[in-house]
């Protein structure tokens, strides 16, 4: 005990003259570097810009600032551009355009200024907010949930936030998380104004984004959408809850398996969803499991129709394993294990027998020659499809190179006015 507790000691100490030396302004007193002024100012949807003004009693060489989105654990750095002198003023602008950032996060920002002596000033973190300006926002919040709204409706907002709250309550103990950080939903009252928030060239359609990274969902629900709420909310939620109870490096979860946990989460909207694939089994033009690990179709009726297999495979493991089975799958990928190995521990067979078992379910007899997917739907109307398909689709992957040398994976979440949620790990494709 003595032993343990001395190590304990000798680690704590270790920690405190870490902080001593990094801290941010622990050097400002030796230095004899002052900063006189700093600030930040956003212009939504470009940016922020970050201005300085300091002095030091030698000419001031590098000038550098740093910061953080959200809780993001890697910093950005920019330099602006000055003429070395004894006091300087300047300014920085970020580009939240080029390098994506979606609106309604915590910015981290502090400044690194080195004079020609070498001595260093590390300033205080700043916390600002990186949010729409546009629209006046009234904050609704539970213990894990913040709901922003414009509208002035508070009873609409509360009853969002009473689903979103709803949905983690539910959600932590299936999937295996004690608490999660907070989340935000920042909920817009139309298309046309929430369209701004979203990177450029994204599709007109979408109509709620998702990025677990930071803790924040971007969502389109009309004032008095109650089915909305029901489908959009929960889905959304089931994406960051997920995310984060199995958050690794190394290992995520396949797309059947996080689309399908977040239809189940739903609802509403999954009602025709077995029939479909009923129907599709029948004719012999079920994809395959492990097809559905990271992309669906391209086409957009065998997109939907992914969503769709996505739902009735997390439903026969629910059917034949239990919340049980289902939890210890997750348990893998936090575990970093590979897809055949995470349903070998948790299910007793890798994706190739949990499709045949799937399969064998629903009376699969086998591919039939020439059929499709895609064709199968070719004929149906495609105000159908998108309504069968609730509206959640997966939009991707957006690699994002940052000042520091990082590549940011993100995800988001997308879904259409017509009832088409799209996913993207910051474009799902959120792995999104």
């Amino acid at each position: 005990m003595i032993r343990g507790l001395g190590r304990q000691i000798v680690a704590f100490a270790l920690l405190l003259a870490a902080a001593s030396v990094f801290a941010p302004g622990s050097a400002s007193a030796a230095s004899g570097i002052e900063i006189a002024n700093t600030g930040a100012t956003s212009d939504f949807p470009n940016g922020m810009t970050f201005t300085l003004s300091a002095t030091a009693p030698a000419p001031i060489e590098t000038i550098q600032l740093l910061y953080r989105l959200a809780s993001d654990a890697t910093l950005s750095l920019q330099s602006p551009s000055f003429q070395p002198a004894t006091e300087v003023t300047t300014s920085v602008t970020t580009d939240f355009r080029i390098n994506y950032v979606p609106a309604g996060i915590d910015v981290t920002y502090h400044w690194r200024i080195i004079d020609q002596r070498g001595a260093t000033l590390e300033s205080e973190p700043v916390v600002v907010k990186w949010s729409d300006s546009r629209f006046d926002w009234t904050e609704f919040k539970s213990s894990d949930v913040s709901v922003f709204t414009y509208t002035g409706n508070d009873a609409f907002a509360n009853r969002i936030l009473n689903s979103a709250q709803s949905a983690v309550d539910t959600l932590e103990p299936r999937y295996g998380i004690a608490a999660i950080d907070p989340v935000r939903l920042w909920v817009y009252n139309s298309s046309d104004d929430f369209r701004a928030t979203q990177q450029p060239n994204s599709q007109e359609f979408v109509a709620a984004t998702t990025y677990p990274q930071f803790h924040v969902i971007l969502a389109v629900l009309p004032e008095g959408g109650l089915r909305e709420v029901d489908r959009v909310v929960p889905h959304e939620i089931s994406h960051q809850v997920l995310a984060q109870a199995v958050a690794n490096p190394f290992a995520t979860p396949p797309l059947w398996l996080d689309e399908g946990l977040a239809l189940s989460a739903q609802l509403r909207g999954t009602e025709d969803m077995q029939a479909q694939v009923q129907t599709a089994a029948d004719e012999g033009r079920l994809d395959t499991v492990r097809s559905l690990n990271s992309e669906f179709p391209l086409e957009r009726a065998g997109f939907v129709f992914g969503y769709a297999e996505s739902y009735s495979i997390v439903q026969f493991i629910l059917d034949r394993w239990g919340w049980d089975g289902m939890t210890k799958l997750l348990d893998g990928y936090r575990d970093q294990l590979s897809h055949d190995a995470a349903a070998q521990r948790a299910l007793g067979v890798d994706l190739d027998g949990l499709d045949r078992l799937w399969k064998e379910s629903l009376g699969y007899r086998g591919d039939t020659p020439g059929a499709t997917t895609t064709s199968h739907n070719a004929d149906t109307p495609w105000t159908e499809l998108w309504g069968n398909v609730l509206a959640i689709v997966l939009m991707g992957a957006v690699t994002t190179s940052l000042a520091v040398g990082f590549i940011r994976r993100r995800r988001q979440h997308a879904a259409s006015d017509s009832h088409f949620l799209a996913s993207v790990p910051g474009f799902h494709r959120l792995r999104w």
